[in-house]
């Protein structure tokens, strides 16, 4: 029962992003399952949803299919059905053409682009046990420079030397996505404005 509510858990916040966007390109003649303001959400496109949005299948279709997960896909059905309808409102009343949130959808549809980019790229195996001696060995030589002198043996503090060694897998990632972006598609910023950085 964990697992679906973790899948639950996992698609509930995606789901509202995703459900805007995800619509059927051919002929979808499965069964609807939902009618937002006209608009029909079928049950091919809900299981799209959930099949893209877990990172395990195993479980997206456990969730997709245990009769003790309907209540769970019931109020994932609800989510999306009420993103729908917020999307809808927001168009009849014209928010969506209001400056502020076009500036905040901009920047949400950004991050969304840029953690599918990160995604793609993080390796999805674990690291070995090599790759996280030579990161510990690397941080203990970086502590020993900075005058650090009381180290914990590596078998003491290896769940956090894994999740140090993801984390700087990650930013190592995410500099070479914004390099490679800048690359193909050229910022110029004022003088004024540009960071003291670059």
């Amino acid at each position: 029962m964990s697992k679906m509510v973790h899948v639950t858990t996992l698609l509930a916040g995606s789901a509202l992003l995703l459900s805007m966007a995800c619509k059927a390109n051919k002929a979808d003649t499965s069964r609807v399952i939902a009618n937002v303001g006209g608009e029909k959400i079928t049950e091919a496109e809900f299981r799209e949803v959930v099949t893209t949005l877990s990172p395990d299948p195993k479980e997206a279709q456990t969730f997709l299919n245990d009769p003790a997960a309907r209540e769970d896909r019931a109020q994932l059905a609800n989510r999306i059905a009420m993103s729908r309808a917020i999307s809808a409102y927001a168009k009849q009343t014209g928010l969506d053409q209001e400056p502020s949130v076009k500036r905040q959808l901009e920047q949400q549809q950004a991050n969304v682009y840029f953690q599918a980019l990160a995604k793609k790229r993080m390796p999805t195996a674990e690291p070995t046990d090599e790759q996280l001696l030579a990161f510990y060995k690397e941080q203990v030589e970086r502590m020993k420079a900075q005058g650090g002198t009381a180290v914990p043996p590596f078998e003491t503090v290896k769940a956090q030397v894994a999740q140090g060694y993801k984390q700087q897998r990650m930013a190592a990632i995410s500099q070479d996505i914004q390099k490679e972006i800048k690359a193909k598609v050229p910022v110029t910023l004022a003088d004024d404005y540009r960071p003291a950085s670059e």
